[in-house]
This record gives structure tokens, C-alpha cells and sequence, in this order.
């Protein structure tokens, strides 16, 4: 390591006071140079008005959530110039507050109080019909793999180009239809280079997207969230340690990926709880004047066992 100390001395004819001296020392190694320091400057806008309620349940192969809703809110984050220099715009902005609040405002209202529909589905077969010409009545038929179906009225569905309405593929969607809001192009001139979408769909419980804006010559649409999907079978959470299956046989455990072994209550043991109640019932322990309650079931389930 060569160190090289360089003096600066202050130009006294023109200056009001007498300045000391300034010592600038430099480490610099042979044949390498340490990069000068990189600014950077960002931007994040979460308000209340960033809200929208909504109903949805996740489908998947094998599974389905019952229907249900959140209150969602959204966050946006705006990262500067990189390669600039670090430098924010001519007006003092990385951008403007206002541009971002009036594009999320106008989001998250188009989603507000609507069924989320999600369109590219692998589960779900879903049918659109429609009353008049003009496509403003009509239903949704939502039919699902367990034999259930829903249908809503179009005018409360928001047909979504999604697979499954998760909050992470909300945080895909939503972060095109902000992009085209505040456009590309307009945010590239400003050195803007990422921009990354907060999804919560509760206090706590949230998802984030993040990916560069799109240059001029590929924004030639909105992202296609199949592409950010593995293919493939669902992986399921695997089968807890000894230590950890007390807390699930008490309910901890995930519905999106029940462990089917005996000991985590999964397919395998309602299976054979099922075969317990057919013998109770087979042996005549299931005994009621009249109609069968589910306490009655309970019962014959435990003198079985």
C-alpha cells in the first residue's frame, strides 16, 4: 500500500480570513483505484388512502381457501439514479409525492369492494356471461376442484390477469398498473431505475415486489406474472421434528401444506378416523331417536378409540 499525502493551501488574495491549511491523504494500492462513493437517494409513500377491501380465496392443486377478505394497503418505493452520480432532479425530487399518491389512489379505488378474480387460474374453471351487448351485467362462475362453485355478479368481480389471488402476485400486478400510471419513460428520464410495491394484507403481514423499470425499447407491456411462477408441483411443508409436534397436533400447522403423516392430524389420520366412525357405527354404537348430531358423532368416535 503506497500512501500519497497532498497539501492544498487556500488562495488568500481573495479570501476574507486566513484559512489553514488542508491535508488530503490518498491510499492507493498498485494498479487499483478504490471507486469514488456512490450516492443514491429513494422515495416511499405508504398513506391511508393506499387502501382498498376486497374478497378472494387461494386455490391451488388439491386445495382451496374459503372465501373471505382484507383490507389491503399498498406502499411504493422509487430508488434514484445510480449512474448519474446520485443526483436528484432539477426541481429537488427524486419525484414528486404528489404523482405517486394520485396514481395509487386511482389503484387501489378500480379494486375496492370487488371479488378478486383470478383469470389465469390452473385450478379454477371460470365462465363470464353476459346480459346485454354492452358487457356491463352479467356473472361470474367460478367452479372449483372440490365440486364447490360461486357465482358473482361481473359488475363485483375484478377479473385479474393473476393465477392465484396471493399477495405476492397482487404485488406483480400492482406494480404494473402504478408503472403505467407514472410511465416508464417519464421515470427513467428522472434517473428513477427500480421500483419496488408493498402489498399488506393485514397489520404485519405483508409482500414485496421489486423490479427495475423496464427501459424504452422493452416496455412493450405489463409484466406477465406467470413468469415469476415455478413450475411444477406444489412443495409441501415437511414433516416436523419430534420437538415439533406438540405445537402442531395444537393447530399451528399451515392448511396451504398439511403434512399427511399420522402424527401431524393430516390426510392420513382423518382417513383413519373416518374408518373408526364407519365400525362405531357398524357395531351399533351410534344409537339417536332422532336426527344425528355432530355430538353424537364425537361420541361414537371416542368410545371407538
Amino acid at each position: 500500500m503506497k500512501k500519497i499525502t497532498e497539501e492544498l493551501l487556500d488562495d488568500r488574495q481573495h479570501s476574507r480570513h486566513s484559512l489553514s491549511p488542508i491535508l488530503l491523504t490518498f491510499h492507493q494500492t498498485d494498479n487499483h483505484r478504490n471507486p469514488a462513493p456512490m450516492n443514491s437517494f429513494e422515495v416511499y409513500v405508504s398513506k391511508d388512502t393506499f387502501k382498498f377491501n376486497a374478497a378472494h380465496f387461494v386455490a391451488f392443486q388439491n386445495y382451496r381457501e374459503r372465501l373471505h377478505g382484507h383490507n389491503y394497503k399498498i406502499g411504493v418505493r422509487l430508488l434514484g439514479d445510480r449512474q448519474g452520480g446520485g443526483k436528484i432532479g432539477p426541481d429537488g425530487y427524486v419525484i414528486d409525492f404528489g404523482n405517486i399518491k394520485a396514481v395509487c389512489k386511482q389503484v387501489c379505488k378500480r379494486l375496492n369492494e370487488h371479488f378478486l378474480c383470478p383469470m389465469y387460474s390452473d385450478v379454477l374453471k371460470i365462465t363470464l356471461s353476459d346480459d346485454d351487448n354492452d358487457g356491463t351485467k352479467g356473472s361470474v362462475r367460478v367452479e372449483c376442484q372440490d365440486g364447490t362453485h360461486f357465482v358473482f355478479p361481473k359488475q363485483d368481480c375484478m377479473l385479474l390477469p393473476i393465477v392465484h389471488a396471493t399477495t405476492e402476485e397482487l404485488g406483480i400486478y400492482l406494480w404494473s398498473e402504478i408503472l403505467h400510471g407514472l410511465h416508464a419513460p417519464y421515470l427513467l428520464q428522472r434517473g428513477i431505475h427500480t421500483m419496488e410495491v408493498t402489498v399488506a394484507e393485514a397489520p404485519g403481514q405483508e409482500a414485496t415486489f421489486r423490479h427495475a423499470i423496464p427501459t424504452e425499447n422493452s416496455a412493450t407491456g405489463k409484466l406477465d406474472v406467470r413468469h415469476f411462477i415455478m413450475e411444477g408441483d406444489v412443495i409441501p411443508m415437511p414433516c416436523p421434528t419430534e420437538s415439533d409436534k406438540t405445537s402442531k397436533t395444537q393447530g399451528t400447522q399451515s392448511a396451504s401444506s398439511p403434512c399427511s403423516c399420522p402424527d401431524c392430524g393430516g390426510t392420513t389420520k382423518f382417513s383413519e378416523q373416518l374408518q373408526q366412525l364407519a365400525a362405531a357405527i357398524n357395531n351399533g354404537r351410534l344409537q339417536s331417536k332422532g336426527p344425528i348430531s355432530a355430538q353424537d358423532l364425537e361420541k361414537a368416535l371416542s368410545e371407538q378409540t
